[in-house]
This record gives structure tokens, C-alpha cells and sequence, in this order.
């Protein structure tokens, strides 16, 4: 976490020196911001108006089926293994996936697959470490969610409609009750507001699209964290076979 802080607060000090006339959004290639409104960043953070509380209880932020959902969520997924999976599911076997940055592989991984039994839907689960799982849940025609869990406590949210980000995306949530950033997109587009806390509760990033932003394009880093399927091909390359 701190060393994502810096590289971000470096990023900005080298744009702030080059455009000097206006703050720029961080996490965003400066080039893709014309029609961008940014009001705060990293170093040029500004105190939280009481209506943008990073608080789940801030019906602002989150209705209040949201705010059932973001604080039970976890508990469906304690205590699952590789091989057994939430309440209602069957365990359907271990498969490949990979994070892609555009056609580039950044990383290739096993995942557990559990079906719902009452329900045409799956979660693939990722045991990335031993306190970092991530869960990809889907139906059949691509509605869900992502969740990444650390230490079995809710860290982040993505909700997903045809098979892109369409609806609430929320990170670095504290305690099941504090996030550290807030947005909601619809159909794989940001729409309105992005929103982002320091630990002291002051909005250290703000910016306000005017338009149906395609984020994930042009983000820095990787903004959606789905993952793509590995082929035939592929997994008979990753392990060993001819």
C-alpha cells in the first residue's frame, strides 16, 4: 500500500510540474483527461464535504441493500478451501486463468471452480496467498460480482452486468464499514464521480466525468480485475505437454 502511495504522489508531482495550470486524475494517462474535472489528488488533498462520508452507512454513497450486501458478503465465503466452496455449491475442479494488460499475460494462476446447485451460476475462486482470496462470481448470462477478501474481511467490490463493470465498484474497505474508494459505472463506462479517501478521511482523489468514461482502457494500471479464460493451448503449454 505504501509503495502504490508513492509511485502515485511521484506520478502527480511529475504532472503537476508539466501542467501546472490544473490538477490531473493519477490513476488515468494524463492524455485521456480533456474532458475530465479533476478537484483533488494525492498531494492536493481537500476536506470531506459531509455528504461524500466514506462511511457504508452513507446513503449517499450506498443504498441500503448495497450496504447489507458489502457487509455480510464475507461471511459467505468463510471458511471455503480449494476443493470446497460457499453454502449451495459443488466443487467442479481446478482450471487456469490469466490477468491480461492488454494482449500481454501478466500473470497465469489456478482457480476452483464451484457451481450453485439451485441456480445457473459459478464462483472461481483464487487463493492467492494465505490471507488474499479473490472470488469471481457469474450466472449464465454474465451478471455478478468480483470480491477480493484479506484476512476474510471485505477489501474490494466489483459488480458486473453482461460480462463488464456495470454498477458499484468499491476498494480498501476497513473494518467492513470505511472504504478507501468509491465509483459506479455503467456498461463497463464510469459515470459521474470517482471518489478517494486518505486515512485521515479527506478526499485525496476527485474527478467528475462528464460523459461515459471507458476507465479500464485508460488506467494506468489494471482497473478491471476479471480475468480471462486460459485455452486448450495454453494450459497444455503451462504444464509441460507437447
Amino acid at each position: 500500500m505504501k509503495i502504490h502511495i508513492l509511485v502515485i504522489n511521484l506520478f502527480v508531482s511529475a504532472c503537476m510540474t508539466s501542467h501546472a495550470e490544473r490538477l490531473v486524475f493519477p490513476l488515468l494517462l494524463p492524455e485521456s483527461q480533456s474532458n475530465i474535472i479533476v478537484t483533488a489528488a494525492p498531494e492536493h488533498s481537500k476536506a470531506c464535504p459531509l455528504e461524500y462520508t466514506n462511511l457504508m452507512s452513507n446513503t449517499n454513497l450506498f443504498s441500503p441493500a448495497e450496504q447489507s450486501l458489502l457487509r455480510q458478503i464475507h461471511l459467505q465465503y468463510n471458511g471455503v478451501t480449494t476443493n470446497s466452496g460457499p453454502l449451495g455449491t459443488i466443487f467442479k475442479g481446478v482450471e487456469l486463468r490469466q490477468w491480461k494488460s492488454g494482449e500481454r499475460v501478466v500473470k497465469t494462476f489456478s482457480v476452483s471452480c464451484f457451481d450453485y446447485t439451485n441456480f445457473n451460476a459459478r464462483d472461481e475462486i483464487a487463493f492467492l496467498s494465505q490471507r488474499q482470496i479473490m472470488i469471481v462470481f457469474r450466472t449464465q448470462d454474465g451478471n455478478g460480482y468480483n470480491v477480493n477478501l484479506i484476512d476474510g474481511r471485505l477489501a474490494q467490490y466489483q459488480e458486473y452486468k453482461n460480462g463488464v463493470l456495470d454498477g458499484l465498484y468499491v476498494g480498501q474497505v476497513f473494518d467492513n464499514e470505511r472504504c478507501n474508494y468509491w465509483a459506479r459505472f455503467v456498461k463497463g463506462r464510469i459515470v459521474g464521480k470517482f471518489l478517494g479517501w486518505n486515512e485521515d478521511g479527506e478526499i485525496d482523489m476527485e474527478a467528475e466525468f462528464k460523459e461515459p468514461f471507458d476507465f479500464s482502457k485508460n488506467a494506468i494500471g489494471k482497473f478491471d480485475r476479471s480475468w480471462d479464460r486460459v485455452s486448450a493451448r495454453q494450459t497444455d503449454s503451462v504444464r509441460g505437454k507437447p
